[in-house]
């Protein structure tokens, strides 16, 4: 439940960020606008890209390639990356900073092959939710596991002669409870992230776990 409300937030996160940018951009060819204009029109530009039919924004819909992968993975393996907030997951800068920088976010991702921040940041927002649902899938793999061998062995103990009735309740309650567990484990759960590109996510993963260590806090709380 934990992870699935992380991957869920991580979506979020991301069209934040989108909205953000988008709102400085917007800003640029309109003039200048009160905090309070710039702040509701983020939040409404926000909900507005969670939940748009566009396959940059919509999950649902397959977005990532082999190419976008590839380029991506190359570009977080530079040594000056405009992104690096997004990756360490810090604070964002401030509105006056990221309007001085938004060029730098698209000349960036332009490098890479990419039409822009956008389209960059829609590649990552992907790969994040994926990660987090892959190990979501692994946890749930673990706990299926361990609930069948509860029931086995719970069963396997029921079988015991001399049972006193106390036991063999505790046993039958157990059987009970893990199967009640594995049958909610079980159910088909609903996925926001297409499975397309959730399988080419897999495909990478091994590369993005490396391309993300420099990402990582080492020893002493510095990255």
């Amino acid at each position: 439940m934990l992870l699935k409300t992380k991957w869920r937030m991580a979506g979020w996160i991301v069209c934040a960020l989108i909205a953000l940018l988008v709102v400085i951009a917007c800003g640029k060819k309109q003039g200048t606008t009160t905090s309070t204009q710039t702040a509701s029109e983020t939040a409404a530009r926000a909900t507005e890209m969670a939940t748009s039919n566009d396959p940059i924004r919509d999950y649902k819909v397959a977005y990532l390639t082999d190419e976008k992968m590839e380029k991506f993975i190359e570009s977080m393996k530079e040594e000056m990356n405009p992104f690096d907030v997004v990756f360490k997951g810090g604070q964002t800068k401030s509105f006056s900073a990221m309007k001085n920088v938004i060029e730098k976010f698209n000349t960036f991702a332009r490098k890479y092959g990419f039409k822009g921040y956008e389209d960059y940041t829609a590649v990552w927002g992907r790969i994040t939710v994926g990660d987090m649902l892959i190990a979501s899938q692994e946890m749930s793999k673990g706990f299926k596991e361990m609930y069948e061998k509860m029931i086995t062995d719970a069963e396997k103990s029921l079988k015991e002669p001399n049972l006193n009735p106390d036991m063999k309740k505790s046993y039958e309650e157990q059987i009970t409870s893990s199967k009640k567990a594995l049958e909610d484990l079980n159910k088909p759960q609903e996925s926001s992230l297409s499975e397309d590109d959730l399988n080419l996510i897999k495909k990478y993963k091994p590369q993005i776990d490396e391309a993300t260590k420099k990402y990582k806090p080492k020893t002493g709380g510095n990255y």
